[in-house]
């Protein structure tokens, strides 16, 4: 199989096989997709037998903020299979191309999501990401005894939202890790595709200032949240206060909050908690060079660890390394010494980002350490964190 970027004169081969597999080529996004955003943004690779497209992925780009590092990486999108050509293992091809040509372009993690988890798995991707996903019945929504009158709620035009809801995400989100930095380009395409999709936009005001805002849209019986920050409790509290009104002609509330959420805390019936909802994956694409950009913790200064990597798909992921840490960054140096701890990759990739403590791992029979003092280290290199990340091309 022959396998390269797409340009111009193929792009409409990807655009009938996206329309085979995902959105058609009626639909709005398709039409916008295919006409402003492929090869204009990102990079599609694929796979062609006989000049015929078989295989592809969408690499686009993002900025993902890890450990208060900003990363720039590809999220695979597209990920789609002719008919014809699967049972061939060219998705198994086609990802060790798109690795061996993502480390020669010096990218250390892709990421994606999943519509199904085993379809990745094999290839080293692993979760990074999870969310507490609500759906509650809208006449159950009794959240606070106060109206919180000094709250107000306006609908404002999605297109038109970015000024007014950019500052809240970027205050609201510097508590997290692991979130997509948007910049005008970000939020234009998203503003750009939930307006195509009929989101409305309402933010929350105290007088002048704006704590929070939803992006949501209203199908069938459901008001179904796409996005929902805020900056303060009080405000999350009004915006829910707001979904409520829509009781009688609607009758639930979906919603996919951040893994943190407490809302549930204050619902009546426990059947109305969340449940926990993985949410996007993540690769190591080069191992040496996502740990040696990964910020050293003061405490670890002037300490050693050895570990073993072992990657099944991409050889030279495969190490055997003493990480020696300074206040310049992790040093990486060959070494016969016996490893204190192993891992997979996707071990590592989880790790990178916190989603479970090392502790965690290690009871869940993820990770191998051979001393307290090893842990320990790992404990600080890679404490835990909250993740949230909310995007969906």
């Amino acid at each position: 199989m022959d396998f390269r970027l797409l340009n111009e004169e193929t792009l409409p081969q990807a655009a009938a096989l996206w329309d085979y597999c995902f959105e058609k080529k009626e639909t709005p996004f398709h039409q916008w997709y295919f006409s402003q955003y492929c090869l204009k943004q990102n990079r599609i690779l694929g796979g062609f037998e006989e000049g015929r497209l078989a295989t592809m992925l969408h690499l686009n780009p993002y900025v993902i903020r890890l450990r208060g590092r900003d990363f720039r990486v590809p999220y695979i999108v597209g990920v789609a299979t002719d008919p014809e050509a699967r049972g061939n293992h060219v998705m198994g091809q086609l990802m060790d191309t798109c690795f061996t040509m993502l480390r020669a372009m010096k990218v250390p993690f892709a990421i994606l999501m999943p519509i199904h988890a085993g379809l990745y798995q094999p290839y080293g991707f692993s979760y990074i990401c999870r969310r507490s996903h609500y759906r509650v019945p809208l006449d159950s929504l009794d959240l606070a005894g106060s109206a919180l009158a000094t709250l107000a709620v306006r609908r404002i035009p999605t297109p038109e939202a970015e000024n007014v809801i950019a500052p809240v995400y970027e205050k609201a989100l510097t508590r997290y890790n692991g979130y997509a930095v948007r910049d005008h380009r970000v939020w234009e395409n998203l503003l750009i595709t939930a307006n195509q999709e009929a989101i409305e936009t309402v933010i929350v005001k105290e007088d002048a200032d704006v704590l929070g805002y939803a992006l949501y849209n209203r199908d069938g019986e459901t008001v179904k949240v796409q996005e929902l920050i805020t900056v303060s409790a009080p405000a999350r509290l009004r915006l829910l206060q707001y979904f409520k009104g829509f009781y009688g002609n609607y009758r639930t509330l979906d919603w996919l909050a951040e893994e943190d959420d407490l809302t549930y805390l204050r619902l009546t019936h426990q059947e109305m908690a969340p449940r926990c909802a993985p949410f996007m994956m993540g690769r190591v694409v080069n191992a040496a060079q996502l740990l040696s950009e990964l910020p050293v913790p003061s405490s670890l200064v002037g300490k050693e660890l050895v570990i073993g990597v072992r990657d099944d798909t991409i050889a030279l992921n495969t190490m055997l390394v003493k990480l020696r840490f300074s206040d310049k960054g992790t040093e990486l140096l060959n070494t016969l010494e016996a490893p204190a701890a192993l891992m997979d990759v996707g071990t590592l990739m989880q790790l990178a980002f916190g989603i479970y403590a090392p502790e965690q791992l290690l009871h869940a029979g993820l990770l191998h350490v051979e001393t307290e003092v090893a842990l320990a280290v790992l404990m600080e290199l890679f404490p835990k964190q909250v993740n949230y990340i909310n995007e969906y091309f």
